[in-house]
């Protein structure tokens, strides 16, 4: 799997599904409210997938700026969008 997902990936499913998309091979960009809970899932995922292609990006989807900042960052990534969930 040669994709690139966006996923809310802090806790639960997100984490979930982040690490098992990582296991196959994806690159996921991984889009979470908290950065520090975001990068403490990548840490998690790195230690059993230590080539997994992950990107942590900060958005409050309550806060139109934040989605416009995520959406800059993400662009800046030059990276596909094959996926969103």
């Amino acid at each position: 799997l040669a994709s690139t997902l966006y996923i809310s990936a802090s806790s639960g499913l997100g984490a979930e599904t982040s690490r098992v998309l990582a296991l196959r091979g994806a690159q996921v960009v991984m889009a979470v409210r908290s950065i520090s809970s975001g990068q403490a899932v990548k840490d998690e995922i790195l230690k059993e997938i230590g080539d997994a292609r992950l990107h942590v990006l900060q958005v409050d989807l309550s806060s139109m700026s934040s989605v416009r900042n995520f959406a800059h960052e993400f662009k800046s990534l030059n990276l596909p969008l094959n996926i969103l969930m």
